[in-house]
Formats: C-alpha cells, structure tokens, sequence
C-alpha cells in the first residue's frame, strides 16, 4: 500500500536523528516527557530543563518555500515565547536538516535578524545519505499544487 500523499514519515525519522545527533554535541539531554513550567500550552520539539534548553527542528532537505516559511517564523516565535515566559537564560535553538533550508534565517532577512535579535541560535544537523535521499523522496510526493 502506498503512502498518502502528505504523510511525513521521513520527516519525523529524520527530526529524531536531528535530536539525537544535537543531544551529543551539545552535550544535553532532551526528555519526551518533559512539560515546560508554564501556563500557556507551548510545545516545543525538545525541552532539556536541567540544562534550560528547547529546540525546535525543520527536517527539510533544500531550500524553503511558500507555507513553509511561515511555519520558521512561527517556531522562531515559538522560542522567543517560550523564553518570556520562562525568564531569561534559556539556551533557544533552531535546528535544521541542511544548509540550503538555514539559510532563511541566517542572511539579511527581516527573520534571520529576528532570530538573532531574539538568540536563538541556529545548528545544521546533516542527514546520512539514506535519510536524506527518503526525506528528499517525501518532498516531492508531498508536493501539493492547487488544481487548475
């Protein structure tokens, strides 16, 4: 049987290499069952709260466009949220699965230096071969166009 159209199976697999891949670098360790202490219902991808960080990760391979730069911005909101609300001295990362999708934050745009302005640091976790070939698969069964 054949996947539908939008199903983002690859995605997921390939944010769960990201955070485990980011875990070791940095040293961390994210908890799934891990609740933010606070009063709004925010839910980042991961959250290490002995260590004060929260990630959200973008497994998309090759540059972003349309809709999908609106959900950057919001995850970007997301951070910059989290960390009001928490108080400062949170470790607040964007992690993406290739250098061609980061770079929406990290040129000249309006959200690059929002992202900057906010601190939330951006990390480029690169997929294996095999992962990266079935997310570049995925992209284009999920691409989805409006009928003429």
């Amino acid at each position: 049987m054949s996947k539908h159209q939008s199903d983002s199976s690859e995605q997921q697999t390939a944010e769960k290499y990201i955070l485990v891949s980011l875990q070791e670098q940095l040293g961390i360790n994210f908890d799934a069952e891990s609740v933010l202490p606070i009063d709004i219902d925010v839910k980042p991808d991961a959250i290490d709260l002995i260590n004060k960080v929260v990630v959200e990760v973008y497994a998309r391979v090759g540059e972003v466009k349309g809709a999908q730069l609106h959900k950057i911005k919001g995850d970007i909101l997301k951070l910059a949220l989290i960390e009001k609300k928490l108080g400062v001295g949170w470790r607040k990362i964007m992690c993406f699965a290739s250098e061609e999708a980061a770079k929406y934050v990290q040129g000249q745009s309006w959200v690059a230096e929002a992202a900057r302005e906010f601190g939330v640091e951006i990390h480029i976790v690169n997929l294996p071969d095999e992962q990266k070939n079935n997310v570049i698969s995925a992209q284009k069964r999920q691409r989805m166009v409006n009928p003429k």
